[in-house]
C-alpha cells in the first residue's frame, strides 16, 4: 500500500512537473495558435482512393510540415538554407477525449520585423499549403493560462500528446 502512495505521487509529481516546466517557458512563447485538423483526408494511389482517418503519427506530420511552411512564410529561403525559424511548443488534443484531433501551440522568437498584425495572414498563408489543416485557426497572445491549457490532456504516466522533438 505506501508503495503504490509512493507511486502514485510520482505520477502526480511527473505531470506536475512537466507543467512547471512549460510554464517557466512562459515568457519565451508570446503567441498562441489553435490550428483544427480535417479528421480524415483521401488518399489516391494505383489501388484506388480510400479514406485515411488522421491518427498520431498524421498529427505529427502536419504540425511539421506547418512548422516548415509557416518559418518559410517568415523568413523565406533562410529557412531552409540556414536552418532560421520560430520555436514551437506543440501539443495534440483530442485523443484521449475523442474529440476531433487539433493542434495547441506555442510560437516564440518573433523576429522584430514581423508585425503582429501580420502573423495572421502568415498562418493563413503556411496552413493554406497543408490540406489537412482545416480553415478555422484562432491566434492569440499567449496567457498565464496557457501552458495549464495546452496541458490539460497530459497523461499520468506520460507526456505523449507534446511533440517535444518538434520544439
Amino acid at each position: 500500500m505506501r508503495n503504490e502512495y509512493r507511486q502514485e505521487q510520482q505520477i502526480v509529481s511527473q505531470k506536475q512537473a512537466t507543467r512547471d516546466f512549460l510554464r517557466s517557458l512562459h515568457k519565451q512563447y508570446p503567441i498562441a495558435l489553435t490550428l483544427t485538423l480535417k479528421q480524415s483526408y483521401a488518399i489516391t494511389n494505383a489501388n484506388g482512393t480510400y479514406i485515411q482517418k488522421l491518427n498520431r503519427d498524421e498529427v505529427r506530420r502536419i504540425a511539421t510540415h506547418f512548422k516548415h511552411k509557416l518559418n518559410q512564410q517568415i523568413f523565406g529561403s533562410s529557412a531552409k538554407r540556414f536552418g532560421k525559424g520560430l520555436r514551437y511548443l506543440m501539443v495534440m488534443e483530442g485523443e484521449r477525449t475523442y474529440k476531433n484531433l487539433h493542434l495547441h501551440i506555442a510560437i516564440g522568437e518573433k523576429p522584430d520585423f514581423i508585425k503582429w498584425n501580420e502573423l495572421d495572414t502568415l498562418v493563413c498563408n503556411a496552413k493554406n499549403k497543408i490540406t489537412e489543416i482545416d480553415t478555422q485557426h484562432k491566434l492569440d497572445i499567449v496567457d498565464s493560462g496557457w501552458c495549464e491549457y495546452i496541458t490539460k490532456e497530459l497523461g499520468m504516466t506520460d507526456t505523449d500528446n507534446v511533440f517535444w522533438d518538434l520544439a
